[in-house]
């Protein structure tokens, strides 16, 4: 895919920070947004803590009395939309909605609303149920409500899957700037975070016990830095991921209709790959991207679970293509979100790729995030991991995601320049 389309905004809603600035911010200067949830008890738990945003007041970012009771995953989906399209200086009072679409990535929706519904059912009857509840709690409502709040007509659609839904929604989003001729699209990332999601995934073994941070609330005084230490991506030690929520949305246009209005570009979408069994997926394309002897940023998914291993050979699977001209490849600088604002699922693949727009942008390579990785002599040189940031001239990002049952999505990013 030629560079036909580029992110010219960026909103984030993270555990790290609210807006752009407040995210590279943190994911800078190494400041984690994991702390102990206060949204539900944790006490009986062996996990305790979490991406939680706090205090989040949709109000100040957009004040629209029709969504005030909305779920959480709308709030953070139509906080973030209002801070992607202000970043790219567009006014939706002025935009044809019918040249705008939109495309949602969503893992579990507003599962809070569906619990709150099913227990209004049963323990006061069909007739005291508030139907908000049932409306709020389907998976397209997020999109739903950013496209009502913006007038977005040009089409709405949701992805509905795992930890890489967000990358699939980039996928779609093409997809339909394409086939419908559209000038923009909002495309984009929600997640939010609650008890029942939580439990499944403590009970099925895949959250971080970290039994030592359970016991600090009773020892000493609670220190947030600690918590990076219960998300290891690539770990030797690895059990486990923090839970996160929030929401990003990315902006983005056609090429020559945003240089024509001296739009800011952050990055070039250069390729977009998915499939359904990681393993076997075929980045020979994305081999020849990346592997040269650029500077190359590469975000990627490791969380934690066994599948870190799979992204791991993955990584080393495009290098391993083409040996004839390994002397002249420059290992690429590999980072990490997922100690900063948690595995936020589908949500969390997008802020990969505002990570690695802005990283292409700046010209900065964020702190790898990553202390030890795997213990296997395949992947001792699989590229560089800084413990501060670093200035680079990178020309090239590759985000990658490997979901919780092998599934994977890729994309490639472009310096503007």
């Amino acid at each position: 895919m030629t560079e036909e389309f580029v992110i010219t905004g960026i909103g984030i809603v993270s555990a790290a920070g609210i807006g752009k600035d407040a995210f590279w911010d943190a994911l800078i200067n190494g400041k984690s947004g994991l702390k102990k949830i206060t949204r539900f008890d944790t006490r009986h738990k062996k996990n305790h803590f979490g991406g939680e945003v706090a205090d989040f007041d949709l109000d100040a970012i957009f004040s629209d009395r029709r969504f005030r009771r909305v779920a959480n995953i709308s709030k953070y989906s139509l906080g973030s939309s209002k801070l992607a399209i202000d970043d790219a200086g567009l006014d939706p009072c002025k935009w044809d909605g019918t040249k705008v679409g939109l495309v949602v990535g969503v893992t579990h929706g507003a599962i809070s609303y569906s619990r709150e519904f099913h227990a209004a059912l049963v323990k006061e009857g069909p007739i005291n149920v508030s139907p908000m509840l049932f409306s709020d709690s389907v998976l397209n409502i997020a999109a739903s409500n950013v496209s009502i709040a913006f007038s977005i007509k040009g089409a709405a659609h949701t992805i509905v899957g795992g930890i890489p839904a967000g990358l699939d929604a980039i996928a779609y989003a093409i997809k339909i700037m394409k086939n419908s001729c559209l000038d923009i699209c909002l495309v984009g990332g929600a997640e939010e975070i609650d008890s029942i999601v939580f439990d499944t995934y403590a009970r099925f073994g895949l959250l971080s016990p970290n039994t030592d941070i359970g016991k600090m609330g009773r020892l000493r005084k609670f220190n947030p830095q600690d918590l990076v230490e219960g998300i290891k991506p690539f770990g030797i030690n690895r059990n486990g991921f923090v839970i996160g929520e929030g929401a990003c949305m990315l902006l983005i246009e056609n090429k020559r209709a945003a240089v024509a209005r001296g739009a800011r570009i952050y990055a070039g979408l250069h390729g977009v790959k998915t499939t359904v069994h990681a393993i076997s997926a075929n980045l020979s394309g994305f081999s020849r991207d990346i592997c040269n002897n650029e500077d190359t940023y590469i975000s990627t998914g490791a969380n934690g679970t066994k599948n870190d291993i799979i992204e791991a050979e993955m990584l080393q699977s495009l290098y391993d293509r083409d040996q004839t001209h390994a002397h002249s490849i420059k290992k690429p600088f590999i980072g990490n979100i997922k100690p900063i604002v948690g595995e936020c699922f589908a949500a969390g693949s997008l802020m990969q790729a505002a990570s690695a727009a802005m990283a292409l942008y700046t010209g900065i390579i964020p702190p790898s995030n990553i202390r030890s990785i795997i213990q296997d002599s395949r992947f001792k040189d699989l590229g560089r991991f800084n413990p501060f940031p670093e200035k680079s001239e990178v020309k090239k990002a590759l985000v990658s995601s490997i979901g919780l049952k092998g599934e994977g999505s890729f994309l490639i990013l472009k310096n503007p320049d």
